[in-house]
């Protein structure tokens, strides 16, 4: 089992111990049908590492990313790292959303793990394998008339990230990002 995966697994494990509540003990703001909260947070303080569940929804994005500040420390990662991050997941995210195939009530997974230099992500959701990291690299030169629509989010990520890597592992996408922390 990977170390990402039992990571996972012990926070979950932590979080499903806590009843569900959420790390202020507020209740979740929003909340799918059935009781599920569009955006599921654990984590880990000890090993700086954080655990969201998204609902595959528009909506759950943008309450993510809003997540991201409230949640994380302020001495996380530098408001520049934070922002690069924001808009990537952003951007990949509505990817998802918006293209993946997959069981749509399948949760998108973020996994954040800070260490003395780096913030590294990993992204995962079931889906058909589709790599983004072999997408073209656009020409930003060409004009606009001449230009395919699309691919300029993931050209945006691969700018704001030092690294961006595709694997396809047992029917899931999993994305990794990383940048430096400050």
């Amino acid at each position: 089992m990977s170390f990402w995966r039992r990571l996972r697994d012990r926070i979950t494990r932590n979080r499903a111990a806590r009843d569900g509540a959420t790390r202020d003990g507020a209740a979740p703001r929003a909340a799918l049908p059935g009781g599920r909260p569009r955006v599921a947070v654990a984590f880990d303080s000890t090993a700086h590492t954080w655990l969201f569940r998204i609902a595959r929804e528009r909506q759950a994005i943008s309450e993510f990313c809003a997540a991201l500040e409230r949640r994380l420390p302020a001495d996380y990662a530098s408001a520049d790292a934070l922002r690069a991050f924001q808009v990537a997941f952003d951007e990949l995210l509505t990817n998802v959303v918006m293209h993946a195939d997959g069981p749509l009530d399948a949760p998108i997974e973020v996994l954040l793990k800070r260490d003395p230099v780096e913030v590294t992500a990993l992204l995962r959701y079931r889906a058909s394998a589709y790599d983004p990291t072999a997408r073209p690299q656009p020409d930003t030169e060409a004009s606009i008339a001449d230009r395919e629509i699309g691919g300029l989010g993931v050209h945006l990520v691969r700018q704001l990230m030092t690294r961006f890597e595709h694997r396809y592992v047992d029917g899931w996408n999993e994305l990794t990002l990383a940048r430096p922390r400050e």
